[in-house]
């Protein structure tokens, strides 16, 4: 594609050495108020949308209050920790948001729990949403992850019925309880996972989801899981997996077990509910491309492929988006698959990938690009961060951009979304050159300097201005950190933290 002089290839983010100076170009410009026009770019070639744009969220590390006792900003099975009230008042400010920003969903693990309000609050939340045009959907393990009543002193708190009925807790290989413990930065409990072939266990399960859309009519739908954290060996479930013990943390025979049922039993009670049924993997994973097919001899799999077509599907994009050789703009949906809905869901810019606050734009563009032409109609992101910060919000942003426009180019969204937000589009290419040095801690100084130049030629537009301070704040937390590591690009202070994840 041909530039224009003193346009920037955005093909590849982070691509400029800053210390070239070119911050301090851009920084120089705004000061004396030379800024240039908008970049002249090749037109977005026409297309189709991924028409709904989800959020995917934890109870306990959704903060879109600020300075709130008890926040969290990583985890899976956490307590919760913030007062009571102030978990409707998070979601409530994720919904306007989705509301303001043509998004359709919010998925919650741990919607039902005692110690922020269980069904009286998760009611007033799904009311509230209605009211808005967005739904709230209930993400929920059906053999793992608490079940349908995440915590609390409930005859639907999975945990609480397995401890009452230790016979239906699945199995190791060696024949020892199926019990998944939460380390350091994943979690902080110890949940007992269920036998899916114990049938006591199974009437419990499809009676759980009846009692959860009897007793929330005003509920969007379900996320259903059967759990990833270990599957059950029992000489039943192995037998039901054709005789092999199963090396994965997770079972698609498990999956296609209990997903059909679940689903009569949901629509039984509310015909228009999103029925999610969450598959782990990409769909183009060797066990995927190996059972989801019509010739399966499995009778379950049989089930699982004549749900109604109005049935949703998720796959995780996984690390699949930085592969050609796995999944490019030649890949398709599995054949069996294409008469349902299906969800790609990205960790972008969250703990489990790059970071928190990490600027994720050009791997979401390139995911909802392979999305839409893999024949995907919906896109999920976790929706946890405030949009305050700034990275977090232009991630928010690139989704809901790229889901619109599945075939624009980076330039595109710079000029269109990060340019009237950050002083213009040249400001917004400096903003991509150095929103992700934050784990090189020589570069932050001189980046420092030249974002302090910006925000002094920016005293007319506030919002603008908070997000270069946000940026400039969040760049000096890392370099003061830096001091206290010792590694020769700084600290890489986040996957230190983060014990499970090696460098």
């Amino acid at each position: 594609m041909q530039m224009n002089k003193g346009e920037a290839n955005m093909s590849t983010i982070g691509r400029r050495d800053f210390l070239s100076g070119s911050l301090a170009a851009g920084s120089a410009a705004v000061v004396s108020g030379c800024m240039s026009s908008k970049p002249e770019l090749p037109p977005i070639p026409v297309s189709g949308k991924i028409p709904r744009r989800l959020f995917w969220s934890w109870d306990h590390s959704t903060n879109w209050s600020m300075n709130v006792p008890g926040e969290q900003n990583c985890g899976v099975g956490n307590e919760y920790t913030k007062k009571p009230g102030m978990f409707e008042l998070d979601y409530r400010r994720v919904v306007d948001w989705c509301a303001d920003h043509g998004m359709h969903g919010v998925g919650i693990v741990g919607l039902l729990r005692d110690r922020h309000g269980g069904v009286d609050a998760a009611r007033r939340l799904c009311a509230y949403a209605q009211e808005k045009g967005v739904r709230i959907y209930l993400i929920a393990g059906l053999f793992a992850y608490g079940g349908i009543y995440y915590e609390g002193d409930s005859e639907w708190s999975l945990n609480k019925k397995l401890r009452e009925n230790p016979a239906w807790i699945g199995k190791k290989q060696d024949g020892s309880p199926l019990i998944y413990r939460h380390m350091g930065s994943g979690g902080s409990k110890v949940e007992p996972m269920g036998c899916a072939s114990n049938p006591g266990l199974y009437r419990y399960v499809l009676d759980s989801i009846d009692w959860l859309f009897k007793t929330i009519p005003e509920l969007g739908g379900i996320q259903m899981e059967a759990g990833d954290n270990g599957v059950c060996q029992c000489d039943r479930c192995r037998a039901r997996r054709g005789g092999r013990t199963e090396k994965n943390p997770m079972s698609i025979e498990d999956m296609a077990l209990i997903y059909p049922p679940a689903g009569d039993v949901i629509r039984s009670r509310n015909k228009d509910a999103w029925v999610i049924c969450e598959c782990y993997h990409h769909f183009l994973d060797d066990p995927c491309v190996k059972t989801f097919r019509a010739d399966s001899s499995d009778e379950n799999v049989q089930k699982l492929l004549s749900m109604p077509a109005s049935t949703i599907f998720q796959w995780g994009t996984s690390d699949f988006y930085k592969d050609p050789g796995k999944w490019n703009e030649s890949s398709r949906m599995l054949p069996a698959m294409r008469r349902f809905h299906n969800i790609l869901r990205t960790h972008a810019g969250t703990q489990w990938s790059d970071g928190r606050y990490f600027f994720a734009a050009e791997r979401i563009r390139r995911e909802c690009r392979l999305s839409y032409l893999s024949g995907a109609d919906y896109f999920s992101m976790f929706g946890e961060n405030n949009p305050f910060y700034a990275n977090s919000e232009f991630n928010y942003l690139a989704m809901t951009y790229f889901s619109d426009h599945p075939l624009a180019e980076m330039q595109h969204f710079v000029r269109d979304e990060m340019g009237p937000r950050l002083g213009g589009w040249e400001l917004a290419e400096r903003w991509c050159d150095v929103c992700n040095i934050q784990l090189d801690a020589t570069r932050i100084p001189a980046a420092v300097d030249g974002i302090s130049k910006i925000i002094s030629g920016l005293s007319r537009d506030r919002e603008a201005r908070r997000r270069w301070l946000q940026l400039a704040s969040w760049l000096e937390s890392y370099r003061y950190e830096a001091k206290f590591w010792p590694d020769p690009k700084g600290h890489h202070y986040y996957f230190h933290s983060f014990n499970w994840r090696k460098i």
